[in-house]
């Protein structure tokens, strides 16, 4: 809901700038990040089974490419509205993550098997907001939307979590300058953190994680 907010609030302005003095401008961005998780997983059932992996966190170095459009406001140009897709997906983890199940005393309670699980993040799509500082030097705050696939592989009667889409804020600090007469070039230092996946799978269980991704920038486009 607060994404479509936002949404409408851009276009609103960008409609509005048609009639201001500013410049539109695009251009693409090469990044390094890394993606940092925490979760566990409660089980639903009872009984004298002993169960490992139910608490887990995950890493992964990614490099990542972003298309971005942008409106900034004026003369001065201090107040910039984009918007910036980031194509293709990411795994969550560099290690896919395993959680063996041993049976226990208890035979009605018994679930021997193995899972295999690892996340990915995809169509990640952000709408942003820069404020000139001075000297190059600007702020920026943005609001994603991003979908975490869940890619598992278990033995027979386990369950499964779905896919959702979740809601991201982002903060950064960034230097832009011009290159000629239209170029124009963004270094930014960024963090992102992520609405937390909670889900129940089909058999009841249920599962909650934390993501982030803290990473760096280089940005380069023409401006009109």
């Amino acid at each position: 809901m607060k994404l479509k907010l936002i949404i409408a609030t851009f276009l609103s302005m960008f409609l509005f700038s048609a009639a201001q003095a500013g410049s539109f401008g695009m251009g693409v961005t090469g990044g390094i990040g890394m993606i940092g998780a925490a979760g566990s997983e409660s089980n639903s059932e009872s009984g004298t089974e002993t169960e490992s992996g139910e608490d887990a966190t995950a890493s992964n170095d990614i490099g990542f490419a972003e298309l971005y459009a942008e409106y900034s406001f004026g003369d001065s140009e201090r107040l910039t509205l984009g918007f910036a897709i980031v194509p293709g997906s990411h795994d969550i983890s560099s290690r896919t993550l395993k959680r063996t199940d041993t049976d226990g005393a208890d035979p009605a309670e018994n679930d021997n098997g193995s899972l295999e699980v690892n996340g990915e993040i995809s169509d990640h799509t952000t709408f942003y907001a820069e404020v000139l500082l001075g000297g190059g030097v600007y702020v920026k705050g943005a609001l994603s939307s991003v979908d975490i696939n869940v890619n598992q592989t278990n033995s027979s009667g386990y369950g499964t979590y779905p896919n959702k889409e979740l809601d991201a804020i982002t903060y950064a600090l960034g230097y832009k300058g011009e290159m000629g007469e239209r170029g124009v070039y963004k270094i930014e230092g960024f963090t992102t953190d992520y609405d937390t996946y909670s889900a129940s799978s089909t058999t009841t269980n249920s599962v909650s994680a934390d993501l982030d991704v803290t990473g760096a920038k280089l940005s380069l486009g023409f401006k009109f």
